[in-house]
C-alpha cells in the first residue's frame, strides 16, 4: 500500500533532494523519531463517558452554545424524522399560510442510502436530489445552490464542541453541506467521540499505515457564524443559517 502510495507522487526524489541541498546537508532517508509527549490530559478529556454520555453532551452543547437543533432516532424511524428536519426548514412559519415548493439534495453515502431511501422524503411539493458522481460538477452544484436543504453522512461527532466531522468523497460533495440555507448531519450514536483529539487520532492512524485519506476533512460546528467584526455574532455569512443533527441509536 506505502509503495502504490509512493508512485502517485511524482519526482518525489528530486524534489526532496532539491530541498536538502539548499538546506545544505544530505537527504534524511529514515524516519525521525519523533519524541513522546510529555503531558496526554488531551486524550483524558470525556474519555471516560459512555456513548449515551457522548450524546448527552453533544446534544446540550449543541442546543445551548451553537444554536442548532438535535434529533434522537432509531433506524426504523430515520426517514421520517429525516423528512420532518428537512420540511421544518421550508415550511412557511406564518400562521395558516401555504406550504412553499421545496428542495433538498441528498448525500449519495452508501451507509446514508443504505437506512433511507430518498423517496420516502419527497412528496408533491418537496423535490429530493442525489448527489450524481457521474453528472459531473456543474448539475450538482446547480442544485445544491438552489436546495433550501443538504443532507449529509457524518464520520463521526466530537461531544465536546458540537462538531461534525465530514470526508469529502466523490458520493459526498463538499457543495451539500455548504450551499443550502440549511444542513443536515446524519450520525450514528457509535460513531460519537470525545473531542478533536480522537477524530485526528484515526487520520493519522490512516496515514500511518499507508491507507488513502480523504483530500478534504472538514469539522463543521452548528450553523455558520462569525463575531470577527467587533466581537458581534452574525450567523450565516459564509455557510448555512440553520443546522439539525440527527443521531441514529444503533447500539
Amino acid at each position: 500500500m506505502v509503495h502504490q502510495r509512493e508512485q502517485r507522487i511524482y519526482n518525489r526524489d528530486s524534489f526532496l533532494d532539491n530541498i536538502a541541498e539548499k538546506l545544505g546537508r544530505e537527504r534524511k532517508t529514515t524516519p525521525v523519531e519523533r519524541p513522546a509527549l510529555k503531558y496526554r490530559c488531551h486524550h483524558d478529556v470525556m474519555a471516560d463517558k459512555s456513548q449515551d454520555e457522548l450524546k448527552a453532551a453533544l446534544i446540550n452543547y449543541t442546543e445551548t452554545a451553537l444554536g442548532a437543533r438535535a434529533i434522537e432516532t432509531t433506524k426504523a424511524e430515520l426517514a421520517a424524522t429525516l423528512k420532518s428536519a428537512c420540511l421544518h426548514y421550508v415550511n412557511n412559519e406564518e400562521e395558516n399560510s401555504e406550504r412553499q415548493d421545496s428542495e433538498t439534495i441528498l448525500s449519495a453515502d452508501k451507509r446514508l442510502l443504505a437506512l433511507v431511501n430518498p423517496s420516502e422524503l419527497a412528496d408533491e411539493q418537496h423535490t429530493v436530489h442525489v448527489w450524481d458522481q457521474s453528472a459531473g460538477y456543474e448539475p450538482n452544484i446547480t442544485i445544491a445552490e438552489r436546495a433550501q436543504v443538504g443532507v449529509v453522512f457524518a464520520e463521526q461527532a466530537l461531544a465536546e464542541s458540537g462538531t461534525m466531522v465530514l470526508y469529502s468523497n466523490p458520493a459526498q460533495g463538499r457543495a451539500v453541506s455548504l450551499l443550502p440555507e440549511a444542513s443536515v448531519f446524519v450520525v450514528p450514536k457509535s460513531a460519537l467521540i470525545p473531542r478533536l483529539t480522537q477524530a485526528t487520532a484515526v487520520l493519522h492512524e490512516k496515514a500511518r499505515n499507508g491507507e488513502r485519506i480523504p483530500s478534504c476533512v472538514n469539522f463543521i460546528s452548528g450553523p455558520s457564524s462569525t463575531a470577527d467584526i467587533e466581537l458581534i455574532k452574525v450567523v450565516g455569512v459564509h455557510g448555512p443559517v440553520y443546522a439539525t443533527y440527527i443521531i441514529i441509536d444503533d447500539m
